[in-house]
């Protein structure tokens, strides 16, 4: 079955955004990335905000949803037929900071920067816990290296053991 609501989740700079764009292209279902629904020039926008239109997205038919968003990932998953965690390494993350086009910005991010470093310890946990508990009915792939990535996007093969 081909999936039509696929959550793409993980730390930033893990690839999210280049997973998302590879399945959505793939699936030919619409991408939407979290950060212009969060953030507009003038700043973030309230949680409340934000969290609604990503949960009415999320109620959608077809969607390919590049974000991570703690609050609201179980809706998500809830409603995805795919969830695709790129779970990195914090040195793989801090590593696709500098790789990506808004590095300066990202860098200069502090608290962006310690998301980042605490992220393993406290929000992994969580996020497999979520994961868990709609293993059942929602189909999970778990990528923890470039390579892993790689072969998933390019033959959909999906790590061994994971």
């Amino acid at each position: 079955m081909t999936p039509r609501r696929i959550a793409v989740i993980g730390c930033g700079g893990a690839g999210k955004t280049t997973v998302a764009r590879a399945l959505a292209s793939r699936y030919d279902v619409p991408l939407v990335h979290a950060d212009p629904i969060v953030h507009t020039r003038r700043g973030q926008r309230p949680e409340a905000e934000w969290q609604a239109e990503l949960n009415s997205i999320a109620d959608g038919d077809a969607w390919v949803i590049d974000a991570m968003k703690l609050s609201i990932l179980e809706h998500r998953v809830e409603r995805a037929e795919l969830v695709v965690f790129v779970d990195m390494p914090r040195w793989t993350c801090y590593l696709g900071l500098v790789q990506r086009r808004r590095w300066r910005r990202d860098i200069a991010n502090l608290q962006f920067l310690r998301w980042i470093w605490r992220f393993r310890r406290a929000a992994r946990p969580r996020i497999l816990e979520i994961l868990d508990r709609h293993s059942g009915s929602t189909d999970v792939v778990v990528l923890q290296s470039r390579s892993d990535v790689r072969a998933y996007l390019r033959e959909g093969r999906r790590p061994e053991g994971r």
